[in-house]
């Protein structure tokens, strides 16, 4: 489940704009926040697009996370509150 939800966020990301990684780095260590990949305003669009996909709601709790800010962080919130509906 885990690394459904991580395609389909780093598709989302990747329609923004190419992941480019340092070496040795995987793309679920991708922390798209601190390297400036989703801007203010995009970022508001992209957790639109993840609670619609997902159909989930994330809190401000979890979006002032640090775990929000890399790709599996945000994976593995959104696996938590999509099987918490189940």
């Amino acid at each position: 489940m885990i690394n459904d939800i991580c395609g389909a966020i780093i598709d989302l990301l990747e329609k923004r704009g190419p992941i480019i990684l340092e070496s040795g780095l995987e793309k679920k260590d991708y922390c798209y926040l601190d390297e400036g990949h989703v801007d203010s305003i995009g970022l508001i669009q992209f957790i639109l697009e993840v609670e619609e996909i997902f159909d989930i709601s994330f809190t401000s709790q979890d979006t002032n996370s640090d775990q929000f800010r890399n790709v599996l962080g945000l994976c593995q919130i959104v696996e938590k509150k999509f099987n918490s509906k189940i």
